[in-house]
């Protein structure tokens, strides 16, 4: 069960804010490493104004397709965690949220 599946409330009870959360995002096929990273940065830097560069880590699909983005975010409430995956899910380069 991904996040967004969990209801609001629901999500509050589990978590005590500020929360470290890992996002993973996975691109659209034969998107560039670079732009990729720059777009769920740029997102996620939008939503989450603390956020670093440096909490992206890229990794590749064994066919060199696919790249995926293991984000390692600091909501500081639960409505960036929605916001977040809405906005993510809604950009052209990204496939998938998990």
């Amino acid at each position: 069960m991904a996040l967004i599946d969990i209801p609001n409330q629901k999500l509050e009870d589990l978590v005590t804010f500020p929360a470290l959360i890992p996002v993973k995002a996975v691109s659209q096929k034969n998107i560039a490493e670079h732009e990729f990273r720059a777009a769920v940065f740029a997102v996620t830097r939008e939503l989450v104004p603390v956020f670093l560069e440096e909490h992206i880590t890229i990794r590749a699909s064994s066919a060199g397709s696919y790249f995926s983005a293991t984000l390692m975010v600091t909501f500081e409430h639960v409505d960036q965690v929605y916001a977040l995956d809405s906005a993510l899910r809604a950009h052209p380069l990204v496939l998938r949220v998990l």
